[in-house]
């Protein structure tokens, strides 16, 4: 009796162990795919961000407006055009401090962001992604963004 519990318990710590180990490889998925996604808005890369994203995924960008917050939604194919444009500086957004959560085939992260057009901050805030698990790779299926155009002090040191 005491080999079948010594067993179970040994059987159940191990699962435990997967389990985590499972939990923190979804984590580095998502937060691989987002920055992904940023790497092909920093580089205009349509390719790179096309594979992030799903064709429904939609941009709600929430900006100020003189009656209050306003609100922009972009499908994806419409953020790709405005992203890759080549009249203007290549979108630079890192995040920082990203906060995963994620049950079975769906993730949130909320994460702070700045946007830099040739070096220099021109707003900043938080991304708030919802990703979605489809065939094995997850997909950006919503971003939403707040906006500050003043205190958000100088570039951020780069990072991974």
């Amino acid at each position: 009796m005491h080999r079948f519990f010594a067993t179970v318990f040994a059987a159940a710590l191990s699962l435990g162990a997967s389990q985590r180990v499972d939990a923190q490889d979804d984590k580095a998925q998502v937060i691989a795919t987002i920055k992904d996604f940023m790497r092909g808005m920093k580089t205009r890369d349509t390719a790179l961000i096309a594979a992030q994203v799903d064709s429904i995924t939609r941009f709600t960008l929430v900006r100020p407006g003189p009656a209050g917050a306003r609100i922009l939604v972009l499908k994806a194919s419409d953020f790709q055009r405005m992203a890759t444009r080549t009249d203007q500086p290549p979108l630079d957004e890192p995040i920082r401090n990203p906060i995963v959560q994620i049950d079975g085939d769906v993730a949130s992260v909320w994460a702070e962001y700045q946007v830099r057009r040739d070096g220099r901050v021109t707003h900043c805030g938080y991304d708030a992604f919802h990703l979605v698990r489809l065939a094995g790779k997850w997909k950006i299926i919503n971003v939403t963004d707040s906006f500050r155009p003043e205190g958000c002090g100088g570039p951020w040191p780069e990072q991974d």
